[in-house]
């Protein structure tokens, strides 16, 4: 088992823990186990980005654990942080910020043997995601597109629902999303709790709450303006 590290021009085969800096002071921590078939490229471009802090608790390190995955984290711009834990099913994850000073702070932890797909892409800067799917063992089918554009952007968003499929667009400035859902038991062919927002404009609060247990929520919401509002509950 093995990971592909790439650090600029530097490839690195990694087995079970290595710290890399750069001389343009990006730094990769990764402790990896049991990565089965495993491929991670990793690029950042500017400086002082990291991925994954193995000395503090409130940023612990990247940890890659197992399964099916493939994950390619890009980061370019320049202080932009990545915590980490993408644990394993058949995940695919893909997360690409371009600007300056980008957090997200990932998890997708503990899918059990539910597939994957995660995708990111954050253009502009100062923009702060949290992503956490599955914190149960059975988040089964799940895929999350998310796409902002702009600066200032903050995304909220918790997944442990069955056969979910959500895709969030966000372009402006200075946005609020927070998305909640959790346990749907969707079945083969058929969606748990699923959100398709697409919001243009600066200063809107957006906040979503799904929260059946057996009956999956849809929500399909297109927000074009500034400063709005918007609360959704579905139970």
């Amino acid at each position: 088992m093995f990971i592909k590290l790439l650090i600029f021009i530097v490839f690195v085969t990694i087995s079970q823990r290595v710290f890399c800096v750069d001389s343009g002071g990006n730094s990769v921590y990764i402790d990896q186990t049991n990565a089965d078939q495993s491929t991670v490229n990793i690029t950042q471009t500017g400086s002082n980005n990291t991925l994954g802090d193995p000395d503090s608790l409130l940023a612990p390190e990247f940890a890659i654990e197992g399964n099916t995955m493939l994950v390619d984290i890009v980061q370019d711009g320049m202080n932009n942080v990545i915590t980490g834990n993408i644990v394993g099913g058949n995940t695919t994850a893909d997360i690409t910020q371009t600007g300056n000073t980008n957090t997200t702070d990932l998890t997708m932890g503990s899918m059990g043997t539910g597939s994957g797909t995660l995708s990111m892409t954050i253009t502009g800067s100062n923009n702060t995601t949290d992503i956490n799917i599955g914190s149960s063992s059975n988040s089964s089918n799940y895929s999350n597109i998310t796409d902002i554009t702009g600066d200032s952007n903050t995304l909220t968003s918790n997944i442990e629902s069955s056969y979910t499929d959500n895709t969030i667009s966000v372009t402006g400035d200075s946005n609020t999303i927070t998305t909640t859902q959790s346990g749907a038991s969707g079945a083969a062919l058929i969606t748990g709790h699923n959100i398709e927002l697409s919001t243009i404009g600066d200063s809107n609060t957006i906040t979503i709450l799904q929260d059946g247990l057996t009956n999956p929520n849809s929500a399909i919401l297109n927000v074009t303006g500034s400063s709005a509002t918007v609360n959704l509950i579905q139970h």
